[in-house]
């Protein structure tokens, strides 16, 4: 059945673009990280060390260095690690975001640092930036969240100029999180002809979560001339990350978390191909 069965599962889902604005409104990806609230500086830190370490590879996908003077559009902010790097590399840098929760973390850090951007609430299904307008792109496992993620896809590529870059993660169909994640809430909770696709749509992250096999990849970014694609094992693969209250709340994840150790110590020798990280680069 493949990706068709989201057509199903959004029309079973009406709500589901406010659903997954609730989510991260609720919850802005990575601030969990954050522990020191009342020194703010700190608890900025806290987060991009955690992320940056648990992802090392992420500076080395996103390039920040490359990015001076270029028009960089960051779809989906998060908690605004990858942003700031974007700022201090002299990107002339804008960033949307589905939720308020994150622009003002966003537009947060900027002050504290003396750094201008233009960020605000976007829908990266309709951006509102005019055809040809960015050089880069940059999105970190955003528009697998939301519902029409072909349509995100040819936004994006609507809004970079020719020659321009998308620089996109998305999750890996084939990853070791998609089958942990599929084992417990499919056959260890009764359900053994529940599907991986099903599962992740429910209950990973927010609601409507997809995931993709690299062939489904290639062709989700069809109109760019030119796809280079790689799988990542990351730290959910590794079990190696803080729960979020939902996930804490299960039995079952708290005594799978005591792997942890284990899959960190042969990490180097697991291949890229069990990874849920997708790191796209597509050319246009």
């Amino acid at each position: 059945m493949g990706t068709e069965i989201y057509r199903v599962l959004n029309e079973a889902n009406p709500s589901l673009k406010e659903a997954v604005r609730q989510h991260w409104q609720s919850e802005p990806c990575e601030s969990r990280f954050g522990q020191s609230t009342a020194d703010r500086r700190r608890f900025f830190e806290e987060i991009d060390s955690s992320r940056y370490e648990h992802s090392p590879f992420i500076p080395g996908f996103a390039r920040f260095g490359e990015a001076d003077g270029k028009r960089v559009l960051e779809v989906g902010v998060g908690s605004g690690s990858d942003f700031i790097q974007w700022a201090r590399s002299g990107a002339r840098l804008w960033g949307r975001d589905l939720t308020e929760a994150s622009v003002d973390l966003v537009r947060e850090r900027l002050m504290l640092e003396g750094l201008a951007a233009d960020v605000a609430v976007g829908d990266v299904e309709a951006l509102e930036f005019e055809h040809s307008f960015f050089d880069l792109v940059y999105s970190y496992g955003v528009i697998h969240h939301t519902p029409d993620t072909p349509r995100a896809v040819a936004e994006i590529h609507r809004v970079l100029k020719p020659g321009g870059v998308a620089r996109i993660m998305i999750y890996h169909s084939r990853g070791m999180t998609v089958f942990f994640e599929w084992l417990l809430f499919g056959p260890l909770s009764g359900k053994p002809l529940r599907s991986a696709r099903e599962v992740m749509f429910h209950h990973n992250e927010s609601l409507g979560t997809k995931i993709y096999t690299k062939r489904e990849a290639r062709e989700l970014f069809g109109a760019f001339r030119k796809v280079n694609i790689r799988t990542c094992v990351d730290a959910g693969d590794l079990l190696d990350i803080p729960l979020s209250e939902r996930y804490r709340k299960i039995w079952l994840i708290r005594q799978a978390v005591k792997l942890s150790p284990v899959l960190r110590t042969i990490r180097p020798a697991l291949p890229s191909i069990l990874g849920t990280t997708m790191l796209i680069e597509a050319t246009k």
